[in-house]
């Protein structure tokens, strides 16, 4: 006899993080209230992370990439292989203190049935201080951390949303490999007409690992995916005003700092990826950007 299909997907991407997967499942596997499977990705680590993860924790189910995709890739192929309704998706470097935390999302996303998504809130390592650098929200962080709130952003450091709303947005953009791939795909979900939720009282602790700080990501793939989410998701006049403080930005940082190569092989990359994402050119609606202007506004916060 069949046993009930879980409620809740834990989708985990993981590369080279073999000693805070292992650390993440045992708090994974503390979670009280709900029925939930566990799904890591693993995206080619050399520190033998996928067989540590099958060796410890042998009731994950653990899927090896056959290629380094990056954690677009590993993300939307464990949305992808998930049997619940609805997914929880945490980075590797992540701890889950509240051993109620997938309980309370999928109770919160029953409770607000036009929410396709909730962001969660990301405290930094000590446990107590926001993670200010992944506050991308239209509302202060000063002010809005401990508010809920309509918003335009989700981190993949902490989240959860219902699966067929995450499928029917289109997943992560794959072209992207890493650094925006959330950012479009919020774009997405909310041009369906749908909402994302800030919700404060499901928190992940962060311990942001130091791969998060390559300069090659800030000052390649930052650039890069910036000219590639505009080609895809802003109308033109919108896109040029996006661009060109950013870029300006990016090129002055990338001087300052030594990485004028890395920042001139970002905009050839977006030169020559950028045909394919014209052919998909997909501009969000006035309405979408009327909505996310809206956000904006102090009365928007619940």
């Amino acid at each position: 006899m069949s046993s009930a299909p879980p409620i809740v997907s834990v989708v985990i991407p993981a590369f080279n993080r073999r000693d805070s997967v292992l650390q993440l499942l045992g708090d994974l596997y503390r979670q009280t209230g709900i029925s939930f499977e566990v799904i890591v990705v693993d995206d080619c680590s050399p520190d033998g992370t996928a067989d540590a993860v099958a060796a410890a924790f042998p009731q994950v189910r653990l899927l090896r990439n056959s290629r380094n995709g990056g954690p677009a890739v590993s993300r939307n192929r464990g949305i992808e292989a998930a049997q619940g309704e609805f997914i929880v998706g945490v980075d590797s470097d992540v701890t889950v203190p509240d051993r109620g935390l997938l309980a309370k999302a999928a109770a919160a996303l029953r409770g607000h049935p036009e929410a396709a998504m909730l962001a969660f809130r990301l405290y930094a390592a000590d446990g107590h201080s926001e993670d200010g650098p992944r506050w991308w929200h239209p509302q202060p962080l000063a002010t809005h951390a401990a508010k809920s709130f309509p918003t335009h952003y989700f981190s993949g450091t902490g989240y959860a949303g219902r699966r067929t709303d995450l499928l029917a947005a289109g997943l992560y953009p794959e072209i992207l490999y890493m650094h925006y791939e959330e950012v479009e795909l919020a774009f997405r979900v909310l041009d369906r007409g749908r909402v994302i939720l800030y919700c404060p009282d499901l928190p992940v602790v962060h311990h942001a690992h130091p791969v998060a700080a390559r300069s090659k990501i800030k000052v390649f793939y930052k650039p890069r995916n910036q000219i590639l989410v505009a080609l895809a998701c802003y109308p033109w006049p919108r896109a040029f005003a996006y661009l060109v403080p950013r870029l300006a930005y990016n090129f002055g940082y990338a001087l300052r700092h030594g990485n004028l190569a890395d920042f001139c092989g970002a905009l050839a990359s977006a030169w020559q990826l950028g045909r394919q994402r014209l052919r998909h050119r997909a501009p969000l609606s006035a309405e979408t950007w009327r909505r996310i202007s809206a956000m904006k506004q102090p009365d928007s916060a619940a």
